[in-house]
Protein backbone atom coordinates (compact mmCIF):
# COMPACT_ATOMS: atom_id res chain seq x y z
CA UNK A 1 0.00 0.00 0.00
CA UNK A 2 2.76 2.36 0.81
CA UNK A 3 4.38 1.75 -2.57
CA UNK A 4 1.05 2.56 -4.23
CA UNK A 5 0.90 5.90 -2.37
CA UNK A 6 4.52 6.69 -3.23
CA UNK A 7 3.87 5.92 -6.88
CA UNK A 8 0.88 8.27 -6.92
CA UNK A 9 2.96 11.08 -5.41
CA UNK A 10 5.73 10.55 -7.99
CA UNK A 11 3.19 10.63 -10.81
CA UNK A 12 1.61 13.81 -9.52
CA UNK A 13 4.99 15.54 -9.21
CA UNK A 14 6.01 14.43 -12.71
CA UNK A 15 2.71 15.67 -14.17
CA UNK A 16 3.13 19.00 -12.40
CA UNK A 17 6.69 19.40 -13.67
CA UNK A 18 5.70 18.61 -17.29
CA UNK A 19 2.79 21.08 -17.07
CA UNK A 20 5.09 23.80 -15.70
CA UNK A 21 7.64 23.26 -18.47
CA UNK A 22 4.98 23.35 -21.17
CA UNK A 23 3.58 26.65 -19.95
CA UNK A 24 7.11 28.11 -19.65
CA UNK A 25 7.86 27.28 -23.30
CA UNK A 26 4.44 28.26 -24.65
CA UNK A 27 5.33 31.88 -25.41
CA UNK A 28 7.27 32.04 -28.64
CA UNK A 29 10.25 34.35 -28.71
CA UNK A 30 11.73 35.74 -31.92
CA UNK A 31 14.96 37.41 -32.97
CA UNK A 32 13.15 40.75 -33.08
CA UNK A 33 12.30 40.37 -29.38
CA UNK A 34 15.98 39.78 -28.60
CA UNK A 35 17.11 42.79 -30.64
CA UNK A 36 14.52 45.03 -28.95
CA UNK A 37 15.66 43.80 -25.52
CA UNK A 38 19.32 44.52 -26.29
CA UNK A 39 18.50 48.03 -27.59
CA UNK A 40 16.46 48.97 -24.53
CA UNK A 41 18.76 47.32 -21.97
CA UNK A 42 21.53 49.94 -22.06
CA UNK A 43 19.48 52.85 -23.39
CA UNK A 44 19.52 54.78 -20.13
CA UNK A 45 23.10 53.88 -19.18
CA UNK A 46 25.68 56.65 -19.49
CA UNK A 47 29.30 55.47 -19.63
CA UNK A 48 31.61 56.81 -16.97
CA UNK A 49 35.04 57.66 -18.44
CA UNK A 50 37.78 58.96 -16.21
CA UNK A 51 39.83 61.84 -17.51
CA UNK A 52 43.46 61.39 -18.49
CA UNK A 53 45.97 62.00 -15.73
CA UNK A 54 48.00 65.20 -15.89
CA UNK A 55 51.21 64.69 -17.80
CA UNK A 56 54.42 65.82 -16.12
CA UNK A 57 56.18 68.66 -17.84
CA UNK A 58 59.12 67.71 -20.03
CA UNK A 59 62.39 69.50 -19.49
CA UNK A 60 63.74 70.85 -22.75
CA UNK A 61 67.44 70.23 -23.37
CA UNK A 62 69.23 71.77 -26.32
CA UNK A 63 71.93 69.52 -27.81
CA UNK A 64 75.05 71.29 -28.97
CA UNK A 65 77.26 68.83 -30.79
CA UNK A 66 79.85 71.43 -31.78
CA UNK A 67 81.35 71.66 -28.30
CA UNK A 68 81.37 67.94 -27.37
CA UNK A 69 83.69 65.29 -28.76
CA UNK A 70 82.21 62.59 -30.98
CA UNK A 71 81.77 59.37 -28.96
CA UNK A 72 81.79 57.33 -32.17
CA UNK A 73 84.99 58.71 -33.65
CA UNK A 74 87.40 55.90 -34.66
CA UNK A 75 89.90 57.10 -32.08
CA UNK A 76 87.34 56.68 -29.30
CA UNK A 77 86.12 53.29 -30.49
CA UNK A 78 89.35 51.58 -31.60
CA UNK A 79 91.92 53.53 -29.60
CA UNK A 80 94.25 56.33 -30.59
CA UNK A 81 95.84 56.23 -34.01
CA UNK A 82 99.57 56.88 -34.21
CA UNK A 83 100.02 59.48 -36.95
CA UNK A 84 97.78 57.48 -39.30
CA UNK A 85 100.38 54.69 -39.65
CA UNK A 86 99.09 51.24 -38.78
CA UNK A 87 101.61 49.00 -37.07
CA UNK A 88 102.80 46.03 -39.11
CA UNK A 89 101.68 43.02 -37.10
CA UNK A 90 103.00 40.50 -39.59
CA UNK A 91 101.36 37.35 -40.84
CA UNK A 92 98.74 35.67 -38.69
CA UNK A 93 100.30 32.58 -37.09
CA UNK A 94 96.86 30.90 -36.85
CA UNK A 95 96.00 31.36 -40.54
CA UNK A 96 95.29 28.03 -42.26
CA UNK A 97 97.76 26.70 -44.79
CA UNK A 98 96.38 27.69 -48.20
CA UNK A 99 98.72 25.29 -50.04
CA UNK A 100 97.47 22.18 -48.17
CA UNK A 101 95.24 19.89 -50.26
CA UNK A 102 91.75 19.46 -48.84
CA UNK A 103 90.55 16.14 -47.42
CA UNK A 104 87.15 14.57 -48.34
CA UNK A 105 85.52 15.30 -44.96
CA UNK A 106 86.16 19.05 -45.38
CA UNK A 107 83.31 19.18 -47.90
CA UNK A 108 80.73 18.71 -45.12
CA UNK A 109 79.75 20.94 -42.18
CA UNK A 110 80.97 19.60 -38.86
CA UNK A 111 77.45 19.18 -37.47
CA UNK A 112 76.55 16.90 -40.42
CA UNK A 113 79.33 14.43 -39.52
CA UNK A 114 78.66 11.65 -37.00
CA UNK A 115 81.27 9.81 -34.95
CA UNK A 116 80.48 6.11 -35.32
CA UNK A 117 83.22 4.77 -33.06
CA UNK A 118 86.88 4.66 -32.11
CA UNK A 119 89.40 1.85 -32.21
CA UNK A 120 93.07 1.18 -31.65
CA UNK A 121 95.08 -0.59 -34.34
CA UNK A 122 98.83 -1.28 -33.97
CA UNK A 123 99.11 1.26 -31.15
CA UNK A 124 97.46 4.05 -33.16
CA UNK A 125 93.98 5.38 -32.35
CA UNK A 126 91.50 5.61 -35.24
CA UNK A 127 88.02 7.04 -35.45
CA UNK A 128 85.19 6.17 -37.84
CA UNK A 129 83.15 9.11 -39.18
CA UNK A 130 79.82 8.73 -41.02
CA UNK A 131 79.41 11.46 -43.66
CA UNK A 132 76.21 12.67 -45.38
CA UNK A 133 77.34 11.00 -48.62
CA UNK A 134 76.72 7.62 -46.94
CA UNK A 135 80.43 6.74 -46.67
CA UNK A 136 82.25 5.88 -43.45
CA UNK A 137 85.72 7.44 -43.27
CA UNK A 138 88.64 6.35 -41.09
CA UNK A 139 90.51 9.31 -39.55
CA UNK A 140 93.55 9.74 -37.30
CA UNK A 141 95.06 12.55 -35.24
CA UNK A 142 95.99 15.30 -37.70
CA UNK A 143 93.13 14.61 -40.13
CA UNK A 144 90.98 17.55 -41.23
CA UNK A 145 87.18 17.62 -41.24
CA UNK A 146 84.41 20.22 -41.38
CA UNK A 147 84.25 23.41 -43.40
CA UNK A 148 86.14 25.57 -40.88
CA UNK A 149 89.53 23.86 -41.18
CA UNK A 150 88.79 21.54 -38.28
CA UNK A 151 91.80 19.41 -37.28
CA UNK A 152 91.63 16.34 -35.04
CA UNK A 153 93.88 16.98 -32.04
CA UNK A 154 93.07 13.90 -29.95
CA UNK A 155 91.15 10.62 -30.26
CA UNK A 156 90.14 9.30 -26.84
CA UNK A 157 89.20 5.64 -27.18
CA UNK A 158 88.16 5.31 -23.51
CA UNK A 159 85.43 7.97 -23.80
CA UNK A 160 84.79 7.46 -27.52
CA UNK A 161 85.34 11.11 -28.37
CA UNK A 162 87.35 13.38 -30.66
CA UNK A 163 88.87 16.73 -29.76
CA UNK A 164 88.80 19.07 -32.77
CA UNK A 165 90.24 22.55 -33.24
CA UNK A 166 88.52 24.75 -35.81
CA UNK A 167 90.04 27.94 -37.21
CA UNK A 168 87.61 30.81 -37.74
CA UNK A 169 88.28 34.35 -38.86
CA UNK A 170 87.28 36.74 -36.07
CA UNK A 171 85.76 40.22 -36.28
CA UNK A 172 89.19 41.82 -36.31
CA UNK A 173 90.21 39.79 -39.37
CA UNK A 174 92.66 37.67 -37.38
CA UNK A 175 92.21 33.89 -37.12
CA UNK A 176 90.93 32.36 -33.87
CA UNK A 177 90.90 28.76 -32.62
CA UNK A 178 87.73 27.12 -31.31
CA UNK A 179 87.88 23.73 -29.55
CA UNK A 180 85.06 21.26 -30.15
CA UNK A 181 84.48 17.81 -28.73
CA UNK A 182 82.64 15.26 -30.87
CA UNK A 183 81.26 12.25 -29.05
CA UNK A 184 79.77 9.02 -30.28
CA UNK A 185 76.21 9.63 -31.45
CA UNK A 186 76.55 13.39 -32.14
Amino acid sequence: MESLGLSMVTRALSLGLVTFLMFGCSEERTLADLERYVLTLHQDTVPQVEGLPDQPSVEVVVYTADEARDPFAPGNVFGKEDDGVEPDIGPDPLAPDATRSREPLEDFPLDALKLVGTMSLDGQNWALINAPDGQIYRVVVGSYLGQNTGKIIQIDESTGSLEIEERLQGASGRWEVRSIQMTNGE
